[in-house]
């Protein structure tokens, strides 16, 4: 079952699971087909759809399979699609806000074209405590309905559901031309209230307890299930139907006939266990309240909640209701305090806290938060602007506060104590000093709020005043000292030819220690480490030099121009400036933007410009890739400390530990060979080597225990070249390795030089971690399921940032597939087994376990991206074999 549609799930809901879980879920969007609006087709009986003077005919017996659990299920004054003569009705328990709810949309489109008159569909309300915006979007719907115009606003609803607040709402009514005062009178009144209560209450007697929750002529059915499950009940339903009428039941009388003796309502929940909540930390800790961090309640309030967050994070997002929740419950008692957090992986996740710490400059803190929360999935540069002038702020002030470097400090400091604190994930919250980490549910928060406002009344009680309170609650509490730190790389004994050539350089000419540094100005850990390689330069000034060489990642679609433009700058003395400026703004690297920040530092613009119009740099940006994956540098940053390479965005005490080496190794070839510090860095090149050692051919980077030659299936997989090849390789992989993507031109050229003679098949190998590898590889294989498998499998890999559900759904469209049969592999899980078939195999293969990329030519394993030769170098002996 779906992860995620557990947590749409009351908790109640969660223990008793209909079978299949997984159903309809919302459907949006029919005012092409005729609608019978607020229940016109109203009548007597249990679904009131014939005249009320018409009793319910007689059911015949057998017609109505009694093994098949049914429920009576009124319409009453609900909204409805279809006619009254229909022979299936669909009774949908739905909430605005519930993305599962909108879903299902296209199966119920698609079921309604197919079965036009023979099916009718009714929706109420269900919405669930946790969406703080489906009450208001529920009540919204009912005062529509008053107005004959429920479908035109459900439909915009489904179609906005990050955009619910109230000035949505009233937006939305006048696009569809509702009377706004009438609209807002019955939005506000008692009786709309009641009616979305009611249905509540009736979804609750029924066991749809859950959202989406749907009865088809009776039977229920839980969640957002695929068409083809939906069509199969359908189907059942109509032979059902067909016996009544043949029997005599008129049309309009099939649903109440099929429901007559059906339960009234669901039996209830038996009494569980609850599950055991997590172990609560009772240690307190000094966490500090920056007089500077936005705060909402009261700021003598007896309980203090400290929260580090993301607002990229999901669990984040989900969390925010029940914070609501706990300011709704204690007042006054209760004050948050908000500190930023922004993971690394979160590629949006600092542009969004800049722009919160350039709203609050202006005093709208809360305001901009709010908006970011309720539109995670749009939090590129453009949209963050957007929401800023959406609050009215002052944009010049705005885009100052966000480019300062000030802004950034305050973050930083934020993520330095809560890395002390141990709170690396988010969200991580402190209450009076104790700590909760993740989206925990509102019984823990409760749990340790009173715990605080126990701790809260004793100090008072003593005489502690009201200002002071929070600082004596923590004052004895434990002081973060961070994770014990963690082992520093060993150092690299190899020295390896890093040469200066032209590169830019700063620190001194005679510095005993050069740093050559291969970056990419897309990637995050570059743009992390740099701070680290300030400090270095602070800690080490007459000593340590640093040069500057491009490596632009092959999955960064802006990094390639972006090293362009450095060198450009460079061309005219700026490159240490643009180097600033690219890595202060690496969610904007397009051309556009390139230009601007030529303009802001100085440059001959038309040079500029010139320059990356001819591609004058492209050349030398390949070159330098080039010079780096030769030697080792094959990811980034990589770092060459007077020749030892150093791997990665490394804590300062590693750099330290390899600067210190080298400055001694440096001293003692001074004084062994009467050389001057100018003059060490060529002494060690001389003797470097050109080229990083490959693995040996035959068990390329195999573990010890591993065999030389392992049988493996390729499968029925996705494959280019014939079966008849004498060199079979199987690929393991997963569409958001980088590592994965930086082999595939490798993969490309293997197969433009060997044609005919080699095999290559594909298996899917998504790693854990990476959050968006499955479904990709889902979808991969529902584009093979039409023959499409190596166009998608290109979009992917040019993509990599971009493996949400929406962007898999745009390639879909944009390499020509039947979209609606792909989004229906997609929601039904229809390709998961086959992915999870192949990680199941290769995690039984000898050594598994394996990473990504890993392949397998003629049996013999090379795991990683190596460069080309090192796979001909094994393929071409296998040819050997085979002649």
């Amino acid at each position: 079952m779906n992860r995620d549609l557990l947590t749409e799930l009351s908790p109640r809901a969660r223990t008793r699971r209909a079978p299949g879980l997984a159903l309809l879920a919302g459907a949006l969007a029919f005012s092409s087909l005729v609608a019978c609006k607020g229940g016109s087709a109203a009548g007597g009986g249990n679904g009131q759809t014939g005249p009320a003077s018409e009793k319910v005919a007689q059911v015949p017996a057998g017609a109505v399979d009694p093994a098949v659990e049914r429920f009576q299920v009124p319409i009453g004054d609900a909204p409805v699609q279809g006619r009254g003569d229909a022979l299936i009705t669909i009774v949908e328990y739905s909430d605005f806000q519930c993305p599962f709810c909108s879903r299902v949309v296209p199966t119920i489109e698609a079921l309604q074209k197919e079965y036009g008159d023979k099916l009718r569909f009714s929706f109420k309300h269900n919405p669930l405590p946790f969406h703080q915006n489906a009450m208001p979007a529920a009540q919204a719907a009912v005062a529509a309905q008053r107005q004959g115009k429920f479908f035109e606003m459900y439909t915009t609803m489904f179609k906005n559901q990050s955009a619910l607040a109230q000035a949505d709402l009233d937006k939305y009514a006048k696009e569809i031309g509702l009377d706004l005062v009438k609209f807002k009178k019955d939005y506000d009144s008692p009786e709309t209230k009641a009616k979305v209560k009611a249905d509540m209450d009736e979804a609750a007697r029924l066991g749809a307890r859950g959202t989406p929750f749907s009865f088809i002529n009776g039977r229920p059915f839980s969640g957002a299930q695929p068409l083809e499950k939906f069509r199969q009940v359908v189907v059942e339903e109509l032979a059902a139907a067909k016996k009544l009428t043949d029997a005599g039941v008129k049309p309009t009388q099939v649903y109440d006939a099929i429901t007559k003796a059906a339960k009234a309502s669901a039996p209830a929940l038996a009494p569980q266990q609850p599950r055991e909540p997590p172990a609560l930390d009772t240690t307190v800790w000094r966490v500090s309240v920056p007089p500077t961090a936005p705060v909402r309640g009261n700021k003598e309030a007896e309980v203090t909640i400290v929260m580090w967050s993301d607002f990229q994070c999901p669990f984040c997002g989900r969390v925010e209701p029940t914070l609501e929740a706990m300011r709704q419950k204690y007042g006054d008692k209760l004050r948050v305090v908000w500190r930023n957090n922004p993971l690394p992986f979160h590629d949006n996740a600092m542009p969004s806290a800049l722009a919160s710490v350039a709203a609050a400059e202006q005093g709208k803190f809360w305001e901009m938060h709010d908006l970011l929360f309720k539109n995670q999935q749009k939090l590129d540069a453009e949209s963050l602007k957007g929401y800023a002038k959406e609050l009215g702020l002052d944009m010049a002030k705005y885009e100052a506060a966000v480019a300062s470097p000030k802004s950034k400090a305050l973050i930083e400091a934020d993520m330095k104590e809560a890395s002390l604190l141990n709170a690396r994930g988010t969200p991580a919250f402190f209450i009076n000093g104790r700590n909760i980490k993740g989206a925990q549910p509102p019984e823990q928060f409760t749990k340790v709020i009173e715990m605080g406002l126990a701790d809260a009344n004793a100090a008072l009680g003593r005489g502690v005043k009201r200002p002071a309170l929070y600082a004596e609650l923590i004052k004895d509490g434990k002081e973060g000292k961070g994770p014990e730190a963690a082992p520093l790389p060993p150092r690299d004994v190899n020295v390896y030819k890093a040469l200066l050539g032209d590169a830019p350089v700063k620190g001194p000419k005679d510095a005993k220690v050069t740093i050559v540094e291969w970056s990419d100005f897309q990637c995050p850990f570059c743009s992390r480490v740099e701070p680290t390689v300030d400090e270095v330069m602070k800690a080490y000034p007459k000593d340590v030099r640093v040069a500057f060489k491009q490596l632009p990642l092959p999955f960064h679609d802006k990094a390639h121009l972006a090293a362009e433009a450095a060198l450009a700058a460079k061309e005219q003395g700026k490159f240490w400036e643009m180097h600033g400026a690219l890595f202060k703004n690496q969610q904007a690297l397009a051309r556009e933007d390139l230009e601007k920040y030529a303009q802001q530092i100085g440059l001959n613009l038309g040079k500029f410009k010139d320059a990356l119009d001819s591609g004058k740099y492209k050349q030398k940006v390949d070159a330098e890739l080039a010079e780096g994956n030769k030697i080792g540098a094959r990811g980034t940053p990589a770092f060459f400390i007077n020749g030892h390479l150093l791997s990665g965005a490394q804590p300062l005490p590693a750099f330290k530990a390899q600067i210190d080496a080298a400055i001694k190794e440096a001293d003692e070839l001074i004084a062994k060979n009467h050389l001057k510090p100018a003059q060490v860095y060529d002494a060690l090149m001389k003797d470097a080597k050109d080229a990083v050692a490959a693995p040996p051919a035959a068990a390329a980077a195999q573990k010890p225990e591993e065999p030389a030659f392992v049988k493996v299936d390729p499968g029925n997989g996705p494959s280019r070249g014939p079966a008849s090849a004498p060199v079979q390789i199987v690929e393991f992989s997963d569409f958001q390795c980088p590592f994965c993507s930086r082999v595939e031109p490798t993969v490309t050229e293997l197969v433009k030089r060997y044609g005919n003679k080699i095999r290559i098949t594909w298996r899917n190998y998504p790693l854990p971690f990476h959050q968006q590898a499955m479904p990709a590889a889902e979808a991969a294989m529902a584009a093979h399921a039409q023959g499409k498998f190596w166009e998608m499998h290109a979009k992917l890999f040019a993509n990599q940032q971009s493996l949400d559900r929406a962007s898999l759904d745009k390639y879909a469209q944009e390499i020509g597939l039947d979209v609606g049969k792909f989004k229906q592999a997609l929601d039904s899980g229809a390709e998961k087994p086959k992915v999870q078939a192949d990680l199941d195999y290769a995690n039984k293969l000898p050594g598994g376990g394996m990473g990504t990329p890993t392949f397998f030519i003629n049996g013999r394993k090379l795991a990683g991206a190596y460069p080309v030769e090192e796979f001909a170098k094994i393929i071409d002996e296998e040819l050997k074999k085979a002649k």
